[in-house]
C-alpha cells in the first residue's frame, strides 16, 4: 500500500499538498492541462522526489526507507521507450523485468528463476502481445512498444507469483507517464489495464488523455492543476467522475412512524 499523508514538493517542480492512499485492484488516471503537474507526481509515487513536507509511505514506512531491491518488487515506473532498447527482442524486454526485481539471483548462482518462462508469458497475454514475442522493440507501432515496456514492468510486480527469489507477491504498483496515444488506442490499452489490475491484485496509475470514453475507463481519476488536485470541477466533467470525485451522500435510513396509541 502506498499512501500520501499532507504530501507536497516545494520549489520546482511544486506540488501542492494531499493526502490519499493507492488501492490494490484499481485503475487509477491522473489528468489535466499542460503543465499540471501530472509527471511530478508520478515521479513522487515512483521515489524520483522526496517530499519536503509531510511524507509518502511503502507498507507503513517512508518510501525512502525501503532498500531498492524491495521497491523493485513493489513499484515499477513506465516511461516511453528509449531508443536504447530498440534492438532488443520483446520477449527477452519483458524477461528483463522479474530480473531487475530478483536481485538475489546472483546470489544464489542461478542465471535466471526457474519461473522466468511463465512469468514472461503471463505478461505478454495480459498486454495482448502473444504474437510480437519474437520481434525488436523498435519495429512495434507506439501503441505496442507502449505495451511492451509495461509487460516488461507487470513482470517486475506480479507476474510470477511463484518466484522463490522474491520478497513481496502482492499488491504491486505500476506508475505510467507514457506519451499520448490516440484515443482508440488509449482506451483500449486502459480497458487492458484494468483487467490486469484485477487479475493481479495491481494498482495501476497512468496518465490519460481527458477524453469521456478513457477517463470512463478508470476506476477513479485525479484531476490535476497548477500542481494541486481539483475537486472542484465543471459540470460536464463531473457528470463522467460523479462516482470518482463526489462522496456518496450519507443515507439516512426512514422509518415509518408506527402508531402505539391502543
Amino acid at each position: 500500500m502506498l499512501s500520501l499523508f499532507n504530501t507536497a514538493l516545494e520549489g520546482t517542480p511544486c506540488l501542492m499538498p494531499f493526502n490519499d492512499r493507492l488501492v490494490p485492484g484499481e485503475l487509477l488516471g491522473i489528468c489535466g492541462p499542460h503543465g499540471a503537474g501530472k509527471s511530478t507526481l508520478i515521479g513522487l509515487l515512483a521515489g524520483l522526489y522526496r517530499p519536503t513536507r509531510g511524507s509518502i509511505c511503502l507498507d507503513g514506512q517512508p518510501l525512502h526507507c525501503w532498500p531498492s531491491s524491495y521497491r523493485a518488487q513493489r513499484i515499477s515506473h513506465v516511461v516511453a521507450p528509449p531508443q536504447s532498447l530498440a534492438d532488443w527482442r520483446v520477449r527477452d524486454l519483458v524477461g528483463l523485468g522479474l530480473l531487475e526485481s530478483c536481485s538475489r539471483v546472483t546470489q544464489h548462482g542461478a542465471s535466471s528463476p526457474p519461473c522466468l518462462p511463465l512469468a514472461v508469458e503471463t505478461a505478454l497475454n495480459a498486454l495482448d502481445l502473444q504474437a510480437m514475442g519474437d520481434q525488436r522493440l523498435g519495429e512495434l507501432d507506439p501503441e505496442n512498444a507502449q505495451r511492451a515496456m509495461i509487460a516488461r514492468s507487470l513482470c517486475q510486480v506480479a507476474a510470477a507469483p511463484h518466484c522463490p527469489f522474491r520478497q513481496r507477491r502482492d499488491n504491486g504498483i505500476l506508475l505510467l507517464d507514457l506519451e499520448p496515444l490516440a484515443a482508440e488506442q488509449e482506451q483500449r490499452l486502459l480497458a487492458d489495464l484494468r483487467t490486469a489490475s484485477r487479475r493481479h491484485r495491481l494498482c495501476i496509475v497512468a496518465v490519460i488523455s481527458q477524453c469521456d470514453a478513457s477517463l470512463a475507463c478508470c476506476d477513479r481519476v485525479w484531476w490535476m492543476d497548477a500542481g494541486a488536485r481539483c475537486t472542484n470541477l465543471t459540470p460536464a466533467v463531473r457528470h463522467v467522475l460523479k462516482v470518482q470525485v463526489i462522496p456518496p451522500e450519507p443515507q439516512t435510513p426512514h422509518h415509518k412512524a408506527t402508531n402505539t396509541t391502543p
